[in-house]
């Protein structure tokens, strides 16, 4: 937020009997803070159009002005959290990243309301981490989903570390199962909302959160589908302290980022009621980049269709974009880490770990690791592995460490791979390699210490000891950082 409206409008709102019939709109609203308690409401219900579309991914971030906080937001809860339905219910988008929550009853009322669509706040009890850095009292991200589409798979507040630098306003990270068109795939949506204003020290703290925001993405995410959405507080071309932009670091890799909404700086259009800059921008990486639809990023003006939408409302406008969502790509299993120098001397402790990095799932019947000198595991009938799921082969059922998540024993009980350097191979039921990978006794030297792809489960990857990727010797089963895939 950048300035607040004095006046306050109560335009939308007609005197009546909680017993009248009305056109299509919200039942009569029981009186909250910031009304006159001697009266009862209802909502006139606009029309927002549409802009989202039954084949595409629809984003949208809006900053809903301190939402439920009458004395420094719009003065009247009942009128705002309507007018915020109607906006959402419209507008018709499949993603709502927000910020500026203040009330977690305004928000569970207008959760509610919203048909087929879930949510989750940034201190909600499944938030990792939330409640320790958002209270009940100030400003809280948010993300509403629709639940024909969406499935939740988890959620946390990230970059903790930086929370001065983001304002006390740490990211929210919401990780989605993505289902649409026939096609599932995992995305991660990052709404965030950096630290206001024109002053050195804000902008230094932007400076600074951008450089943490960055150096998290290329490590965790360097090859997956991720939005980050929000209230940036700052524009593309420059900043409005009069310094470079902050975001200098994502537009000069333009390898791996773009800004979507650079579009509407380069337009000169912004993003909130009272002109200037473009401070709400939604960042994608480079895998979700050739999938925006053109011409679909937009500042939507919402107050042509809700009066007074400024002091009713908010300050900002929702910043809209869509994304084709295409059938998956094919399966494809790829040797993912190797364990070629078992722990200690017991060769049962080697083992090799597949995933399938592909869009489909893989059927591995009758499929094969060998190295070298034989054949060292053939896949039983029935063995499926799902996109983006690993599965881990050991010498022995024995070896396999306590909670190791999909792992079994070797056919023949021994892989017996050479510490010396060796090859392994995965091959088809008919023979065909699928993978491969020879390594040299470099990549074997050290009792229980693993090769893995670098950059994990990537399809164009080298291999590197697992210790110059985490301190953990390795990860059977898990991401190289130990997080499920």
């Amino acid at each position: 937020m950048e300035t607040m409206e004095n006046a306050r409008g109560w335009s939308r709102l007609l005197v009546v009997a909680c017993s009248a019939v009305l056109v299509a709109a919200p039942a009569c609203v029981a009186p909250e803070g910031g009304e006159d308690d001697s009266i009862d409401t209802v909502s006139l219900g606009y029309t927002v159009p549409a802009k989202g579309t039954a084949t595409t991914l629809d984003v949208a971030t809006w900053n809903l002005e301190w939402f439920g906080d009458t004395s420094r937001g719009p003065s009247n809860d009942t009128l705002q959290r309507q007018n915020a339905f109607d906006v959402i219910s419209g507008a018709d988008m499949d993603l709502w990243g927000v910020q500026e929550i203040v009330s977690v009853s305004q928000w569970n009322t207008l959760k509610s309301s919203l048909t087929g669509y879930a949510g989750v706040l940034s201190n909600d009890s499944i938030v990792t981490s939330g409640a320790s850095y958002y209270t009940t009292s100030e400003q809280k991200l948010g993300l509403l989903y629709k639940t024909s589409i969406a499935t939740l798979q988890s959620a946390r507040v990230i970059l903790t570390s930086s929370d001065y630098d983001f304002a006390g306003r740490p990211p929210l990270e919401v990780k989605l199962s993505v289902s649409l068109n026939g096609t599932t795939e995992n995305v991660v949506v990052i709404v965030l909302h950096m630290k206001a204003l024109a002053d050195s020290a804000s902008y230094q703290r932007r400076l600074a959160a951008s450089s943490a925001l960055k150096s998290y993405l290329d490590s965790t995410y360097p090859t997956q589908k991720v939005f980050v959405i929000g209230d940036y507080n700052d524009d593309l071309d420059g900043s409005i302290s009069g310094n470079p932009t902050p975001y200098a670091n994502f537009l000069n890799d333009a390898a791996d980022y773009k800004f979507p909404t650079k579009a509407l700086t380069d337009a000169g259009i912004s993003s909130t009621a009272s002109g200037g800059a473009t401070l709400d921008h939604h960042l994608v990486t480079n895998e979700l980049a050739l999938a925006l639809v053109p011409g679909s990023v937009e500042a939507y003006k919402v107050g042509t269709f809700i009066p007074s939408y400024s002091s009713t409302t908010s300050d900002h406008y929702p910043i809209l974009s869509r994304y084709t969502w295409a059938a998956a790509k094919p399966a494809q299993v790829v040797l993912n880490e190797i364990c070629a120098n078992e722990p200690g001397s017991s060769t049962a402790g080697e083992f090799v770990e597949l995933v399938n990095i592909g869009g489909q799932p893989a059927t591995l019947d009758g499929w094969t690791i060998a190295d070298a000198s034989s054949m060292r595991h053939t896949f039983a009938a029935g063995t499926t592995l799902g996109p983006g799921k690993s599965i881990v082969v050991f010498g022995t059922a024995a070896a396999i460490p306590a909670g190791t998540p999909n792992a079994i024993a070797s056919s023949t009980s021994n892989l017996g791979f050479a510490n010396g350097g060796d090859a392994v191979y995965l091959r088809d039921a008919q023979g065909a390699t699928k993978d491969s990978f020879s390594y040299p006794a470099s990549l074997a030297a050290t009792d229980a210490v693993s090769m893995n792809r670098s950059p994990d489960a990537a399809e164009s990857a080298t291999f590197v000891l697992h210790t110059t990727l985490a301190a953990a010797a390795s990860s059977p089963g898990t991401r190289v950082t130990g997080a499920a895939f």
